[in-house]
């Protein structure tokens, strides 16, 4: 026989083997010096887990972990102790970056002035493009829309009730098929 695995020992210790198995393992371990050390040893662990008391939840334990999980509203003190910490961490990065450049104060604070100036510039141009693509995207939509409903407000004249129905659910399947479609080229590049 092979040496035991750790789920025979423990299947072995609990008594949930054959006898046939059982007696298999105990020739084994008679003849086999690292396998009844193995089985010993986890003998003492499951005597030692079997006398520890049971566990009794405190009453407050709920409470408890969700305040953990959940912190506390933050207060106004603690926005200023933050607020606070965050500047003196910037005064100290730089004059950090004052010493280290070899530059006089005044030079730091003009590099310092037009970097701050050229990131909130193009922050602003980014979102004044973002407005603008939004902008132009809602007059398209509702363009689109307005030109479908006096398409179907026309065709109510000539076409019978059924065919209108019929047309609707076809044009509302070509509508889902093609926004899965284009769905799937998006993934397929996300997926590549």
């Amino acid at each position: 026989m092979n040496c035991l695995r750790i789920d025979q020992v423990y299947l072995f210790l609990e008594g949930e083997l054959s006898s046939e198995e059982n007696r298999s393992i105990k020739d084994h371990i008679s003849s086999c010096e690292k396998c009844l050390k193995a089985v010993e040893e986890r003998k003492l662990l499951v005597e030692a887990s079997q006398s520890l008391p049971i566990w009794e939840t405190p009453q407050d334990f709920t409470q408890r972990v969700l305040a953990h999980i959940f912190p506390k509203k933050i207060t106004l003190r603690d926005l200023i102790v933050t607020a606070s910490i965050g500047l003196s961490s910037a005064v100290l990065a730089f004059f950090v970056i004052y010493l280290i450049s070899g530059h006089n104060l005044a030079d730091v604070f003009i590099n310092l002035n037009r970097t701050v100036l050229s990131l909130f510039q193009n922050i602003i141009v980014v979102l004044v493009k973002t407005a603008k693509l939004i902008s132009v995207s809602i007059q398209v939509i509702l363009k689109i829309v307005s030109l479908i409903l006096k398409g179907f407000a026309s065709l109510t004249t000539i076409l019978s009730p059924e065919l209108q129905i019929g047309l609707i659910a076809l044009s509302a399947i070509f509508t889902a098929l093609l926004l899965f479609g284009a769905k799937r080229k998006l993934l397929a590049g996300e997926k590549a």
